[in-house]
C-alpha cells in the first residue's frame, strides 16, 4: 500500500534513493536556467498484450539511483527553488503559518497500558516529537525517548530522526521503539529498560514490535529478512516475525512465525506475518497481513505453545472475510469483517473450535462504517464513521449490548486506545475548525477531556465548515466538507483547493490542521472531496474506485469541481487540486482528463506511473488495489489510470507543483521525476511545473520545520496561479 492511515502495522518494500549520495548532491550547485532543465530521452518500447508502450524516461527508473538521475533531481529542485522563492505574498504567508501552526502542540496518543499513557508531543519550537508517559489521571510526566538527544551542533549535514512507533511491555518496565532517518522508514528496532537505562539493539531490519508476552519476559517483532536488497521488488519477500527475550542478545531471537506457517490458505510470501498477543488471553493471533494493511488470514495457537516453538496453528478467519481488525479476549477471537457486510460487523469465534458455522455476529451491520476496534476491560470500543464525523460504541463483555459513549462535541474520532486489563478508552477528536482534545471515556461511557493536549493559543471562531453532497455523472452523491471563512461570499471569486485521495478503502480523515488556516487567511477556500476508492461508505464505495472502476475516483473530483463553481464558491481558472501518494493517480488523470478545468495542480508524492509502480520495492501487493500487467483487462485499468502515458504534446496542462522525498520508500522519486519531465517539455511559461525535491523527507515531512516551508510553497504556488 503507498498511503496508510494505520502505518503502524506496515512492514512494506522500502527501496530508498540513498541519502548521503542526496546530501552530496545537494551541495553541489549547478547553473541556474531559465527554463526548467529537460530530461535526456533514452525511448524504450515495451509491448504489452498487443500494444506498444513508449516510455523516454525509462533510465530514471534504475536502482540505486545512478549519477545521473540524482544529478537531475537537483538541477530540478535548484530551478524550483528559483521560481518558488519569488512567489509573491510568501512573507505574509510564512506569517500565517508561523501563527496558526509553529505555535501549535502536538499530540499524539500512542499507547495506553495498566497504569499509564504513553504519548508524543511537539512543542512550539521542536522539531520532532518526544515520547513521554504519565498516569492514567495526570501527575508528573517522564520523558522517554529524544529522538533529537546527542544531535550533533557542527556544521556537518545529518538527517532527522524521529520515532516511528512504541510498545510498552505490560509490567511498564520495558519500552520497544522503532526510529528512522531522514523519513527512509528503515527502522531500527530498540528496547530500552526504564530501570537501568539499557538501550539494546534488537534489529536493523527495518523492525516491527507487535505485542509482548504477558509476563514481559519477551517482545514478538516481525524483521526483513537477512540479506534483502534495497530497491529490489523482492525486497520485503519473507518477512518473518521473531520472539526476543529481554537481556539475551538478539542474535538467539526465535523464529515465531513465516508467511507458510500453519494451515495453507493461499498467502504469498509477499505478505507480513505478526504474532498478536494480550494479557487477556492465552492465546496468540497469528495475522498474516496483506501488504502491511488489513489481516488478510488469522490463525491461533497457545502462547505458551509459541513460546517454546511448538505451535498448533488453526485457522480463524481468510480473505474472503476482509478483516479489518482482530483481537482475542479469553478464549474468544473477536474479527472487524467486511467481507459479508460492506459497513462491516464484528464476529466472535472460538480459538477453541472456530468453526465458520459457529460464528456469532456480536455487532451487526448498521446504517453506518464500522472503522475499527479496540480491546479493552469491559469490552469493546467500536470507532464509527456517522457522515463525515465520528462516533465511538462500545459492545459490553457484560450484558453484550452495544451503546454510544456519550461525546461532548460533534467532530471526527480518531487513535481510539484501550488496555485489555484496564476499563474504558482514550481517544482524540477535532473537527476542521478546532484543534485536537485527548478524551476518556470510563464505563459510564461519559467523554471527559484529559487535558493531555494544549489548546491552540488562537481563536478559530471565523472559521466554518460547510458539510454536503456534490453529485457525480451518474447521479451519485459525493460527500465534501468546505472549509472557509465566515465572510466568505459566493461570487465565483474564490481561490479555491480541492484536497481528495480515494484508495484502499483508506477514510479522507484530515481533522484540523492549523496550516490549512494560513490559506484561508489569504481568501482561500479548501474542499476534501471523499471520492470514490475511499472507504468513507464502506467496501462497495471502496470496489466503485477499484481497478477498472477508478475513473470514478478522478471523475468524482472533476464533477466536485464543476458543482462548486456551479454553487458560485469558485470558477474556471481559479481551482487547484492536491493528491497525496495514491490520490497522485486522482489529481493527475483530472488535469490529464479536464485540463482546462484545473488552474493549479499539486502532485505530492504521487503515482503517475502506474504500469510500472507493481515493479518497485513497495509494488508487490498493491495489484489488489491497481491491479497488474500480467492480466489483460488489468493491464487495460491500469494503463487508463496512468498519468504519465495520457499526457499529449501541445496541450496547456494547469501550473503544476510536483513534489517529492529523495528517501521515499512507498513511491519512489522517478514516479514523480517522469511525470514532470513529460509536462516540462510542453515549455509554457504561464504555466510552469516546477519538481520540489526535500532532501531531508521521504513520503512526509519529517520535521515541523520542513512541513512548514512545504505548505508555503504549495499555498504561495496555488495563490500565484489561480488569479483567474
Amino acid at each position: 500500500m503507498i498511503s496508510r492511515r494505520r502505518f503502524t502495522l506496515s512492514l512494506s518494500a522500502f527501496a530508498l534513493s540513498p541519502l548521503s549520495a542526496a546530501v552530496q548532491a545537494a551541495s553541489r550547485k549547478p547553473a541556474v536556467s531559465l527554463r526548467p532543465p529537460l530530461a535526456r530521452e533514452e525511448l524504450i518500447t515495451d509491448t504489452l498484450w498487443g500494444k506498444a508502450i513508449a516510455d523516454p524516461y525509462r533510465w530514471m527508473e534504475q536502482k540505486p539511483d545512478s549519477a545521473e538521475f540524482i544529478t537531475y533531481l537537483q538541477a530540478q529542485s535548484t530551478f524550483a527553488r528559483q521560481k518558488l522563492d519569488k512567489l509573491p505574498g510568501r512573507r505574509t504567508i510564512e506569517a500565517s503559518l508561523q501563527r496558526y501552526s509553529a505555535a501549535t502542540t502536538d499530540v499524539q496518543l500512542r499507547q495506553v497500558t495498566s497504569t499509564q499513557l504513553i504519548f508524543a508531543r511537539r512543542a512550539p519550537g521542536q522539531q520532532v516529537p518526544k515520547v513521554y508517559a504519565r498516569p492514567h489521571a495526570g501527575g508528573v510526566e517522564r520523558l522517554l525517548i529524544d529522538p533529537e538527544a546527542g544531535k550533533k551542533t557542527d556544521a556537518q549535514a545529518e538527517a532527522p530522526k524521529r520515532v516511528t512507533g512504541v510498545l510498552m511491555s505490560p509490567d511498564n518496565k520495558h519500552l520497544a521503539y522503532t526510529i528512522d532517518s531522514g523519513g527512509d522508514e528503515i527502522r531500527e528496532l530498540h528496547v530500552l529498560s526504564l530501570e537501568s537505562g539499557k538501550d539494546q539493539l534488537i534489529t536493523k531490519l527495518n523492525g516491527l514490535p507487535t505485542s509482548w508476552l504477558a509476563d514481559s519476559s519477551g517482545l514478538f517483532y516481525s524483521r526483513l529478512r537477512e540479506g534483502a536488497v534495497k530497491g529490489k521488488v523482492d525486497f520485503s519477500f519473507d518477512t518473518a516475525s521473531w520472539l526476543h527475550r529481554i537481556d539475551k542478545d538478539p542474535a538467539q531471537d526465535s523464529l515465531a512465525l513465516r508467511w507458510n506457517d500453519g494451515p495453507v490458505m493461499g498467502q504469498t510470501e509477499r505478505e507480513m506475518p505478526l504474532v498478536l498477543t494480550n494479557v487477556a488471553s492465552d492465546w496468540a493471533l497469528g495475522a498474516i497481513y496483506s501488504n502491511g494493511e488489513w489481516p488478510a488470514y488469522g490463525m491461533v495457537t497457545r502462547v505458551a505453545e509459541l513460546a517454546v516453538g511448538k505451535p498448533k496453528w488453526t485457522a480463524v478467519f481468510d480473505r474472503d472475510d476482509i478483516a479489518v481488525h482482530a483481537v482475542t479476549a479469553g478464549d474468544d477471537v473477536y474479527v472487524l469483517a467486511k467481507g459479508k457486510s460492506e459497513r462491516g460487523e464484528v464476529f466472535k469465534v472460538s480459538a477453541r473450535d472456530p468453526d465458520k458455522s459457529k460464528r456469532e455476529v456480536v455487532v451487526p451491520q448498521g446504517e453506518h462504517v464500522i472503522d475499527s476496534l479496540s480491546l479493552a476491560k469491559d469490552g469493546l470500543y467500536i470507532h464509527e464513521l456517522r457522515g463525515q464525523v465520528g462516533a465511538l460504541r462500545r459492545y459490553s463483555f457484560a450484558t453484550g449490548k452495544v451503546e454510544d459513549v456519550k461525546l461532548p462535541v460533534t467532530g471526527a474520532v480518531w487513535e481510539v486506545k484501550c488496555d485489555p486489563a484496564v476499563e474504558g478508552a482514550w481517544f482524540g477528536m477535532d473537527d476542521l475548525t478546532w484543534s485536537a482534545r485527548t478524551m476518556h471515556t470510563g464505563t459510564d461511557l461519559l467523554a471527559r477531556d484529559t487535558g493531555l493536549t494544549p489548546k491552540a493559543p488562537y481563536s478559530t471562531a471565523s472559521f466554518l465548515t460547510t458539510r454536503q453532497d456534490a453529485w457525480a455523472r451518474d447521479g451519485t452523491g459525493v460527500p465534501i466538507e468546505i472549509l472557509h471563512k465566515d465572510n466568505t461570499k459566493l461570487n465565483g471569486k474564490n481561490p479555491l483547493l480541492i484536497i481528495a485521495y480515494g484508495a484502499y478503502g483508506i477514510v479522507l480523515d484530515p481533522g484540523f490542521q492549523g496550516a490549512m488556516l494560513a490559506f484561508l487567511e489569504q481568501g482561500g477556500v479548501i474542499v476534501y472531496a471523499h471520492v470514490r476508492g475511499g472507504g468513507e461508505k464502506g467496501e462497495n464505495w471502496h470496489i466503485a474506485g477499484q481497478k477498472a472502476n477508478k475513473p470514478n475516483t478522478w471523475r468524482d473530483a472533476i464533477d466536485v469541481a464543476e458543482t462548486l463553481i456551479k454553487a458560485g464558491w469558485t470558477s474556471r481558472g481559479k481551482i487547484a487540486l492536491w493528491g497525496t501518494s495514491a490520490g497522485g493517480i486522482m489529481v493527475g488523470r483530472a488535469i490529464t482528463e479536464r485540463p482546462e478545468l484545473f488552474a493549479v495542480a499539486i502532485g505530492d508524492v504521487g503515482v503517475f506511473n502506474t504500469l510500472r509502480f507493481e515493479l518497485t520495492s513497495n509494488g508487490p501487493g498493491n495489484d489488489e488495489e491497481f491491479g497488474t500487467v500480467k492480466k489483460e483487462d488489468e493491464f487495460h485499468a491500469l494503463l487508463e489510470m496512468d498519468s504519465f502515458h495520457h499526457i499529449r504534446p501541445e496541450i496547456h496542462y494547469p501550473a503544476c507543483l510536483f513534489i517529492t522525498g529523495a528517501n521515499d520508500p512507498r513511491v519512489e522519486p522517478w514516479q514523480v521525476a517522469k511525470m514532470a519531465a513529460r509536462l516540462q517539455k510542453n515549455d509554457d511559461t504561464k504555466r510552469p511545473v516546477l519538481m520540489r525535491v526535500d532532501y531531508e523527507s521521504g513520503h512526509s515531512a519529517t520535521t515541523k520545520k520542513s512541513g512548514i516551508a512545504k505548505n508555503l510553497d504549495i499555498f504561495a504556488f496555488i495563490l500565484a496561479y489561480t488569479h483567474g
